[in-house]
């Protein structure tokens, strides 16, 4: 009886530990997708790319990794001659209503204050003749961090690419 409570012991053990390193390593980009497939999609060969609102840290790197995820669809970015025009902006809702005012991306003296809140990038495809939105997601991610603290961009990059690829998985690719 003593064996099982102790191999119960140790893998309870284990499970505890491997959790604890996957929420220490961060990471799990969630994505949704809220508008798919009602356009002509074998027509969209190019497309453009604008940014609102997206933190100056973020957007080089964002866009890059929306790029290459977007570009494995057979789709070439065109910034001025295209079928889709994609809008990648950002959003952020602070979880505790006391830090509503706090930005989370400002540096701050008091460093034992912990912000918690849902980061989001929403993408958004339209037409460019017509204007009418033909896909739509979002990618997100919860955060507890200190003001001014963020994703190193190394860390980062992986984790947008394979969001991104979530995300776009619906999205009909070019023969």
């Amino acid at each position: 009886m003593i064996r099982k409570n102790s191999f119960f012991t140790a893998t309870t053990l284990l499970a505890l530990l491997m959790l604890a390193g996957c929420a220490q390593t961060g990471g799990q980009i969630g994505h949704s997708v809220s508008v798919c497939c009602p356009g002509n999609y074998a027509e969209y060969r190019e497309y453009s790319i604008e940014l609102r609102e997206i933190p100056a840290f973020l957007s080089d790197y964002v866009v890059v990794e929306f790029d290459r995820a977007f570009q494995e669809k057979g789709l070439s970015r065109n910034d001025n001659r295209n079928q889709l025009r994609v809008t990648l902006s950002y959003r952020h809702v602070n979880l505790n209503p006391e830090q509503e005012q706090i930005d989370p991306f400002e540096r701050r003296i008091e460093q034992d204050v912990v912000l918690r809140y849902e980061a989001t990038i929403l993408v958004e495809m339209r037409e460019s003749a017509s204007g009418r939105v033909v896909y739509a997601g979002q990618i997100n991610h919860l955060h507890s961090v200190t003001p001014g603290e963020f994703m190193h961009e190394e860390r980062a990059r992986p984790e947008f690419a394979n969001a991104f690829r979530a995300m776009l998985a619906s999205y009909p690719a070019l023969n």
